[in-house]
C-alpha cells in the first residue's frame, strides 16, 4: 500500500541568500531604499524557482534532491537597475554564469515545474512604487553598481507569494548544497 501525504499543501519559491561581507552591503542599501522610498523590507535573495505548489513534506524532499545536484559557486552583483513591477522596482542585476543558470534549471527540474521561463537573475533592493527620482537618486548614491560577490552554499524554500504580505516571508527549509 502506498503511503499518502496529508501534510498541508504550500506555495513557495527557491532563493538564494547572499551571504558574508556582500549581505552586509545588501542589506545597507535595503535599509537606506525603504527609509527613501517606503514599501516593505525587501529580503535579500535571488529567486530561482516560484509558484511552487505542493506539499510541506514533498517540498523539503524536493529542495533536498535540488540542494543534491547544485556544487556551490561564486555569485557577482553588479549594475543597478529600476522598472515598473511592483517587484523590481529598484534591483542590482547579477551577473550570468553557467552555474546560476543550471542552478535554475535544476530549481525547476526538481520541483517539476518545467520548462523554466527566460531567467533575469536579480537582487531587489526596494519594492513597490517608487518615484523615478528617488530611484535615480539612490542608483547615483551607490555609485550605479552594487558591487559585490559571494560562495552559494545553500538554498532555500521560501513562502513568498502574492497571498503573503512581504513582512511575513519566511525560511520554511535551507538546505546546504552538495559539497557545502
Amino acid at each position: 500500500m502506498a503511503h499518502i501525504d496529508t501534510s498541508e499543501i504550500i506555495r513557495a519559491a527557491v532563493w538564494i541568500r547572499p551571504t558574508g561581507k556582500a549581505l552586509e552591503r545588501i542589506q545597507k542599501w535595503v535599509r537606506l531604499a525603504h527609509k527613501e522610498a517606503g514599501g516593505p523590507q525587501v529580503p535579500p535573495h535571488i529567486t530561482l524557482l516560484t509558484g511552487a505548489e505542493t506539499t510541506l513534506a514533498s517540498a523539503e524532499l524536493k529542495l533536498k534532491h535540488l540542494a543534491a545536484r547544485i556544487k556551490p559557486f561564486m555569485l557577482k552583483l553588479g549594475d543597478i537597475d529600476s522598472g515598473d513591477d511592483y517587484f523590481r522596482s529598484l534591483f542590482a542585476n547579477v551577473e550570468r554564469s553557467e552555474e546560476l543558470a543550471a542552478a535554475q534549471r535544476a530549481a525547476y527540474d526538481a520541483f517539476e515545474m518545467n520548462p523554466a521561463p527566460p531567467f533575469e537573475p536579480h537582487l531587489s533592493l526596494a519594492y513597490g512604487k517608487i518615484d523615478a527620482a528617488v530611484k535615480k537618486r539612490l542608483t547615483i548614491e551607490a555609485g550605479g553598481r552594487l558591487d559585490g560577490q559571494f560562495e552559494v552554499r545553500a538554498v532555500h524554500l521560501v513562502n513568498s507569494t502574492s497571498g503573503v504580505p512581504v513582512s511575513a516571508w519566511h525560511t520554511l527549509f535551507e538546505q546546504p548544497l552538495a559539497a557545502a
